[in-house]
């Protein structure tokens, strides 16, 4: 059995049982698993001991207000690590003002819009969620970045043979490293491109990459091939905030013939992957099979899907990597450490 997901956990806080009462009901229906505070005091011991997704925070209460409720937090939290939705009695109130410059994400008016105050939880419930996934993907990459670094520390290794499913590897990882360039990134992609070369170092028979070759040109050229339009967006988002040029070429449907392979080359295929359709596999067989017999270097494929259990199918038709959506940067670098981190423990000392 699955694991069940668990509810969103919103704090209400309002010195008012009436407030509260609706807020808790309305919220409660929606799936939400709600928290009462009924002054500011209480809000603050709440928070020091239980993890919130989002606040509701009125403003006028007694004793300690809403306002320097969160002054207080925000001494601690972030906007990212705790949504807070300040609830005020006016639209125009200097309070209002006050709180969005004390870092409130977000505000809303008495007498409470439930449909307004709904889409506006939801929102910040969102952000927060892919801040959360986004920061544990990297901390999840750090892990992995210790492991392979440890897995090449020895200065004596070299790669056994250098079989050509390593310099694929490389080839792919080279590829997903440059995509993945963004602020924030840098000190990762510094760590993922010291191990391609290390590995490139290690091996007996791949030649090092050489500075300023085709295939660490500035512009990125992406093939993506995804009929679901949302889906599409989001790879196409994901594209845009890297920090090198991309173009990419956009496909519905897998292409019944090689002419848009024909005519240029791919740095990478973005290919949306459906276990029912055997046109996939076809596909990237034929793409394959072609590539060998014109001598052609293999163009790193990443397969995406809504299902873990379809990565074993995606790789065994040819894709370099398997990925569940949705694609982000970080969930790219995960995948391409780990598969470097498959070839790192076939090294062994010189003799």
């Amino acid at each position: 059995m699955p694991n069940e997901p668990t509810p969103p956990r919103l704090l209400v806080v309002d010195d008012v049982d009436d407030n509260r009462t609706i807020l808790s009901r309305r919220f409660g229906r929606l799936g939400f698993e709600v928290i009462e505070a009924e002054s500011g005091e209480r809000a603050l011991e709440m928070i020091k001991v239980q993890s919130f997704d989002v606040v509701l925070l009125d403003i006028m209460m007694p004793g300690i207000d809403g306002l320097e409720v969160l002054r207080q937090l925000r001494e601690t939290y972030s906007q990212d690590q705790l949504p807070i939705i300040m609830v005020s009695a006016k639209s125009s109130s200097e309070d209002v003002v006050d709180g969005l410059l004390l870092g409130a994400n977000d505000y809303i008016t008495k007498p409470v819009d439930l449909k307004v105050a709904q889409a506006r939880v939801e929102a910040q419930l969102s952000r927060k969620r892919a801040d959360d996934a986004s920061r544990a993907a990297q901390r999840e990459l750090q892990r992995s970045l210790e492991t392979l670094r440890g897995a090449l520390a020895s200065p004596d290794a070299v790669v056994d043979g250098a079989s050509p499913a390593l310099g694929a590897k490389l080839e792919m990882a080279s590829a997903i490293s440059r995509l993945c360039e963004r602020p924030g990134f840098e000190d990762m992609i510094g760590l993922v491109d010291g191990a391609i070369g290390l590995l490139r170092q290690m091996s007996s028979t791949l030649e090092p990459e050489a500075p300023g070759q085709a295939a660490r040109s500035d512009a990125i050229r992406i093939l993506s091939i995804d009929a679901d339009a949302q889906d599409r967006e989001v790879v196409r988002q994901m594209l845009f905030e890297a920090s090198r040029a991309v173009e990419v070429v956009e496909l519905t449907d897998v292409p019944s013939d090689e002419g848009v392979l024909q005519d240029r080359r791919f740095d990478l295929l973005i290919l949306s992957w459906r276990a029912d359709d055997p046109r996939n596999a076809a596909f990237i067989g034929t793409l394959r099979a072609r590539e060998a017999k014109a001598g052609e270097p293999r163009m790193p494929i990443v397969a995406l899907s809504d299902n873990h259990e379809h990565s074993a199918a995606a790789v065994a038709a040819g894709a370099d990597l398997h990925l569940v959506k949705p694609l982000t940067a970080a969930g790219l670098l995960n995948a391409v450490v780990g598969s470097l981190s498959e070839a790192a423990p076939g090294a062994r000392a010189r003799a």
